[in-house]
Formats: structure tokens, sequence, C-alpha cells
């Protein structure tokens, strides 16, 4: 039971509509399920790539508000390092400290007043002259500030004549508790004598808290993105952390992965959640502690991948919508392409010769109708062969029964002319003899019929024997020449060919007008061919005669023993290329030639050659 389930399960698969389905499947379905994987892979990346793009370029929108935050810093700083009298102050020891800072104070009042940037009233600036005062806008609580001169990027401004150097610091700062400690970004520069040349009399530091630009940072981000500002290796400058999601140590790690690229993307998990990291870098010349800062935003992949997951599932369904449809059109297309090629094979297994082919379309223009007309086409080739074959076969038949009826005569003629033979032999008439043994040679090769094949060299033997009894008849008017190599007297061939034709021609030929008439065999071998020529010099065939022998009508005629008869059975031995062609000579005449196989040796391929 299982096996026979197995050869019918064997035979489906084998059918040639599962195969062109499987086909279909293969070349069509699967790269189109591939192309589908791909274009999602794709998808998301490009997707990603866009969100990334989308982000940072609403970032970047930030970056002239931070440029314009630091480089208002810069003019605040310009406000106290170019006043002509503070810097007169500073260079004139006989002022003292509260002198100084109350002018100070003057112009930390007249910046607000007349400044409209909202930096000026936020801005914490403290200024070190030469002489150890200090000069500040908040309060110093009696605390010594003195140790911001050693910090190092204060020491980079005091060297860099008037040039600012930035950074970022938390120290115990305006007057703070430590509870309330905040994160600056402060620029320090070196105050000079004559404001932008001369030697330093004096350093400040203007200092702006952190949050001004989270703030900056917020603006510009999503609800759920994480903002970070980076300096050397992923140490914070500012950020808009909203939900204290990364952590610093994260944050440094990530630095360090792209600390060397300018911008990009990436996807990354921190901790239990997975992010969509963009950053870029913003260009020179606001280096902080001679680092570039570096921005990045940290967005929840999970909002991403849902608009992802959004446009792929959409993308998915029209995938598989259309793979379907191209499954349901390949089932729908083999059907149809199947089922005449189905009914075409039943027809050519049930095809019999005398079957009338009825129930297949031979009106179709397609591959379909070319197949069903080449099968009628193939059925009427087939019925013409087999009623060709029928039709050969009864007339050699014919011929053999005709050549065994031929046959009782010259037995009958052989036995007497064989006792004539011993009598004339008795009396001592010789030429009498030499007569009878020719016309016993001629009568002795035509009685041996058989399937053997006989030598080039018997045929003209036995045309020779022919012609000397002719001769006797004709007083020598028939003169024989036989122009053909030794080597090609070996050849094999049918019996009885050449005899016939050199009796058309003397029958035929011999022209009363002339003394003699001149019969000449020759011919040669060329690829494989024997060409063979028997000419006369008679007085020729007639078109008549030569329009009939070329006409297909004379093979089916073998009621005698002639030219048409030696050509039908070349044919029907050797084939179709084979046989006798015949032409009337300009010199006058005729000229009949052979065209036969070259064999050698042994009778191979033999078939039936009774043809006389």
């Amino acid at each position: 039971m299982k096996t026979q389930f197995a050869d019918k399960i064997i035979n489906k698969l084998s059918s040639f509509s599962v195969k062109m389905f499987l086909l279909i499947v293969v070349c069509v379905v699967l790269p189109l399920s591939a192309a589908s994987i791909y274009v999602e892979k794709s998808m998301k990346s490009v997707l990603q790539s866009k969100i990334s793009d989308r982000i940072l370029q609403n970032l970047s929108r930030s970056e002239p508000e931070i440029v314009k935050t630091l480089q208002n810093m810069a003019v605040l700083s310009n406000t106290f390092a170019l006043d002509e009298e503070l810097l007169a102050r500073m260079q004139d020891k006989s002022y003292t400290e509260y002198e100084n800072v109350q002018y100070f104070n003057q112009i930390v009042d007249k910046m607000i007043i007349t400044s409209t940037d909202a930096l000026a009233d936020s801005a914490n600036i403290i200024i070190f002259d030469q002489f150890g005062r200090v000069y500040s806008n908040w309060s110093l609580n009696y605390r010594d500030y003195a140790y911001l001169l050693e910090e190092e990027w204060v020491k980079e401004a005091q060297k860099a004549k008037g040039h600012m150097s930035w950074s970022m610091f938390s120290p115990v700062y305006a007057g703070e508790a430590d509870s309330q400690k905040k994160n600056y970004v402060s620029l320090a520069r070196a105050v000079l004598k004559q404001g932008t040349t001369g030697a330093p009399i004096g350093t400040m530091i203007l200092s702006i808290e952190q949050s001004s630009f989270s703030n900056l940072l917020r603006s510009y981000t999503g609800p759920e993105d994480e903002a970070f500002v980076c300096i050397r290796d992923g140490e914070m400058l500012f950020s808009a952390n909203k939900q204290n999601l990364i952590s610093q140590e994260q944050l440094k790690e990530v630095y360090r992965q792209v600390k060397d690229k300018a911008f990009g993307n990436k996807k990354q998990k921190l901790g239990e959640e997975e992010y969509l990291i963009s950053y870029y870098t913003i260009p020179q010349p606001w280096l902080f502690d001679n680092e570039p800062m570096k921005v990045f935003i940290f967005t929840n992949y999970k909002e991403v991948h849902n608009d992802i997951k959004t446009l792929t599932d959409r993308m998915q369904a029209v995938i598989l919508a259309s793979v379907l449809l191209v499954v349901v059109l390949a089932a729908v297309s083999v059907k149809m392409l199947v089922r005449p090629i189905g009914l075409l094979t039943e027809k050519m297994k049930e095809y019999t010769i005398d079957q009338e082919i009825t129930g297949i379309d031979i009106e179709r223009k397609d591959e379909i109708g070319h197949l069903n007309r080449a099968f009628i086409r193939m059925s009427g080739n087939i019925r013409n062969l087999f009623a060709k074959l029928d039709k050969e076969s009864r007339e050699k038949e014919q011929y053999r029964y005709e050549s065994m009826r031929a046959q009782l005569n010259p037995h009958f003629l052989f036995n007497t002319l064989t006792s004539i033979r011993w009598m004339a032999l008795i009396r001592g008439a010789d030429n009498i003899v030499d007569s009878i043994d020719a016309l016993a040679s001629v009568l002795k090769y035509s009685l041996s019929y058989n399937n053997e094949e006989v030598t080039l060299k018997d045929e003209l033997e036995n045309i020779r024997s022919f012609i000397y009894i002719h001769n006797l008849r004709y007083q020598e008017r028939c003169v024989l020449e036989i122009l053909v190599s030794e080597e090609m007297e070996d050849l094999k061939m049918m019996k009885f060919i050449l005899q016939p034709i050199v009796e058309n021609s003397i029958i035929h030929g011999m022209d009363k007008t002339k003394k003699e008439l001149n019969i000449r065999v020759y011919g040669y071998t060329e690829d494989d061919i024997l060409l063979l020529f028997v000419e006369d010099d008679g007085i020729g065939i007639t078109k008549e005669a030569m329009e009939k022998f070329s006409s297909a009508e004379h093979r089916g005629r073998m009621t005698g023993i002639g030219l048409k008869n030696v050509d039908a059975c070349i044919r029907m031995t050797y084939g179709e290329q084979y046989g006798l062609t015949i032409e009337s000579m300009k010199t006058g005449g005729t000229c009949v030639t052979y065209r036969l196989p070259v064999r050698r040796g042994g009778s191979e391929n033999e078939k039936d050659h009774d043809c006389g």
C-alpha cells in the first residue's frame, strides 16, 4: 500500500504540470520572496538613516543657537576687557578693591540695561587683576577663588594674549552650597594693557549655567529623545537628559566608538533598551579644552521600530498579495498550458495508423496549435510511409515471382545446350562449341539467383559472353571496350545489373547506317561512391523516353527486365540516393550512369539482390 502511494506521489511530481508549477515557484515566487526580504531589510536601513538624518537636521538647527550663545559670551567679555577706565583702574594700585568693584558693578548694570540678550543677566563674571584684587558680579562670601587661576584652561588663556579658552567645570562657585552645585560653561581670557594689545594686567572668567545650553537642545529634540554635547572621551559638556536614562559611562563608551567620525548613526543596545544614536561634530573654532564638541541624540528604537514596522507590514502585505497572485496565475497558466498538451499526449497514446485523428484544435495560432498540426502531418507521413513500404514490398515480391518464372526456360535451354555441346565435341565442330560455351556461361550466371553479391569482374565477364553471342548473330557488329582498373574489379555489387543495359544498347541503339556499334564500360570511385558508365554510339535516346524514365511512375511498373527495373531494384536495395541516370550524348549515342556504394570484402549489410 505504501509503495503504491509512493509511486503515485512520484508520478505526480514527474508530471509536466507539476514541473512547470515548481519551475514558476522556483524562478518567480522564491526570487520575489527573497527580494521582499531584501527590500524589507534595506527599507529598515533606509528608514533608520532617514530618521537619523531628520533628527540631525533638527538638531543642527540648534547649532547656530549654541554658537550664538558662545559668541554672546565672547561679546559680553569684551564689555569688560575693552573698557578703558576699568583697564586704567586695574593698572593703578592706588585704587582700592572696593572702588574698583563699585565701578565694575556699574559696567554690569549698564550691560544688563542696554543688552537685549537675557544672557547678560545670567552671566557670572569674575576678574583677577595683577595686584590680586578680585571683581565679581556675585557675592564672594569671603571665599578665595584664586584657585581658578591654577586651572589648566585658565593658564592657557593667560598665555593666549587675549584669545579665549573654553571649559566646563563645576566647583563650589558663586556662593552655592554643595547641594546646589551646578555645572558651568566658562570662557577665560587675559585682560591686556591696551585692551587688544599689551602685557596682561589681569584674568577674566565668564560663565553661564549649563542649563542654558540644555534648554537649547531640548527645544530641537523629540519629547522622548536624550541629547548630549560631549568633549574629551565623552565628558558631558551639557545635555538634555530628560529622564536620566543614559549614564556617563554609557555616553563615554558610545563616544569612544564614534570619536573619529564626523557624523552618522548607529543602532546600539544600552542596558535593557535599544537606541538609535545620531551624532555630529560642531566645527571649529568652538573648542573646549582644545577638544571639538560632539552632539549625541539617543532615540528609543522602539519608536523607530514602530514606525518602520508600520511601513514594512504594509509592504509585506502588498508583497504577500503579489506572491499569492503570482501563484494563482501560475497555477491557472500551467493548467491552461498543460490541458491541450495532455489531450495531445492521450491522442498520441491511442494513435493507430488506421485511426482518424479528431478532438484536437488545429486552428490555434500558438505553439500548441503548431504541435497539433505537426501531429496531424506526422500521422499522414506515417500512413504514406507504410503505404510506400507496402507497395515496394509487393513490387519486389512481384519481381521475384517474375524472375523465378523466367528461370524455367533457361534451365531447360541450359540442359539442352549441354547435350548439343557434347554432340558438337564428338563431331569436332569447335565454333559451335565456343558459341554454346558462351551461351552456357550467360545462362549459368543468370540461373544463380541467390542473396550473394558478385564482383564487378563477374559482371564484366558476363557482358563479354553476352556480346560474343550477339556478335555471332550480327557478324561482329558489336565492339565492347572495358576500361576498369584491377582494384575496382574486386568491388562487390548487385548481380545482373550491367547486362540488361548492354542488351538495351544493342536492341535499341543499333544504327543500321553504321557498320558497328561501339559499347564502352568504364568507371571510378569518389567519396565511397562507385560510378560506372555504359556508353554507346548508337542512335541515342529520345527526349520523351528520358522524361518517362526520370518520372516517378516508372518505379511502380515492374513488368519487364530493363532500365526501369534495374533502377528500381538498386534504389530498393541501397537507398534512394543510388540508382541510374540516363542522358543522350552530344556526339550521338546514349550514356547510362550507375551510382552505387563502394563495397569491399564480404556481403555486409546485404539485402535481397534478385534483380536481373
